[in-house]
């Protein structure tokens, strides 16, 4: 027993001894395939450019979404069965034009009786001002008199609201985007029947970062670009400007833009807004395909002793078309990679196939 224990254990630590050999053979031969791989790739070929001084206006440029400029919906104000529904949902209406019908009938029942007892009071106020003139009657009978009647008016005029309500109106010009009831159907007070959509204007809802929100101002004018409509540029305004970051430090910026009708728009729909202004300054800039990485996190490789290439974190300001603001990170001397960071890494060996000149 004592024997094969032994042998068990002598098994064991070769394995050990075999696998720790083989993860060491493995990271030895993995690193040397590295250095190869670092030889082979000793000069990576790229070509540079230098930042150029120009005048920057202060071009900002965010993404967003279309919602509608009127949306509302539809709620009863009165209950009852339904006894008829005009048009169905994608239907037009206009403000004020009917919905749908409620059954009246007890309603209109109701207000003829307060009528009816309402004229008779009024006949009986006549008949006692009469007596009262010649002193047939107190005129303490005319105060009682007097307060019935208003009584009866007040309930004729809340009859006459209620019989209102049952006829559902459009609350304001729009398409029924959906609609909830059907003829026969009952419904109860605060119930939302259907809700209207009206898209003649949109808004663009944008979110816009806490460095550039000092220069979008309440009225300023906007180029709008939708992206499913490629060379068509909208013309919008800003309507209101946030008065508080969200947990993004972002801010929102709400700009009404006028629904093409040739092309109509729906909420929804994807595009981009870009605020000019009127104020310039001077800045380095560089093109966007200089940027390696994203550009809410950019950095681009500059080319230092003649032949190596190192990655340095820059901060963006404005965006002009194709090129972008740099305001800091570099200086108007430094060599920057334009094409061939795809096959860089920090402190990688490089050789510099074409200067382009600043501005290109």
């Amino acid at each position: 027993m004592s024997r094969q224990r032994t042998l068990l254990w002598i098994t064991l630590l070769l394995a050990v001894a075999f696998v720790g050999w083989k993860l060491y053979d493995n990271k030895k031969r993995l690193a040397a395939e590295t250095e190869l791989s670092k030889i082979i790739r000793a000069h990576v070929p790229v070509e540079v450019t230098t930042p150029a001084r120009e005048a920057v206006s202060a071009t900002l440029e965010a993404d967003g979404i279309f919602l509608p400029a009127k949306e509302m919906f539809v709620i009863s104000e009165t209950q009852g069965r339904v006894l008829s529904v005009n048009k169905n949902k994608g239907d037009w209406f206009d403000e004020g034009e009917l919905i749908a019908k409620i059954d009246d009938e007890l309603l209109r029942a109701e207000l003829e009786v307060t009528q009816a007892n309402l004229a008779k009071l009024r006949t009986d106020r006549e008949r006692l001002g009469r007596l009262i003139e010649g002193e047939a009657a107190p005129k303490n009978k005319a105060e009682d008199l007097d307060l019935a009647i208003q009584a009866a008016e007040a309930r004729e005029k809340v009859l006459k609201k209620q019989i209102a309500n049952t006829s559902i109106r459009a609350p304001m010009s729009g398409v029924m985007g959906f609609r909830i009831i059907e003829r026969g159907s009952v419904i109860g007070p605060g119930i939302q029947i259907a809700q209207m959509t009206n898209l003649e204007r949109l808004y663009l809802m944008v979110k816009v970062t806490e460095r550039d929100i000092l220069g979008v101002q309440k009225g300023q004018p906007v180029e709008v670009r939708v992206d499913i409509l490629p060379g068509v540029a909208l013309q919008g305004r800003v309507t209101n400007v946030g008065l508080r970051a969200d947990n993004t430090f972002n801010y929102d910026v709400e700009i009404e833009v006028p629904n093409p009708k040739g092309n109509p728009l729906r909420g929804g729909m994807h595009a981009k807004a870009k605020f000019n202004s009127a104020t310039r300054h001077e800045g380095l800039t560089l093109p966007r395909r200089a940027i390696a990485g994203s550009l809410q996190d950019p950095k681009v490789y500059v080319i230092v002793q003649d032949s190596l290439a190192a990655l340095r974190p820059v901060s963006l300001g404005a965006t002009l078309g194709d090129r972008v603001e740099v305001i800091q990170g570099l200086s108007e001397s430094d060599q920057v990679v334009l094409t061939g960071q795809i096959n860089l890494v920090d402190g990688a060996r490089v050789e510099v196939v074409k200067i382009h000149l600043a501005g290109e």
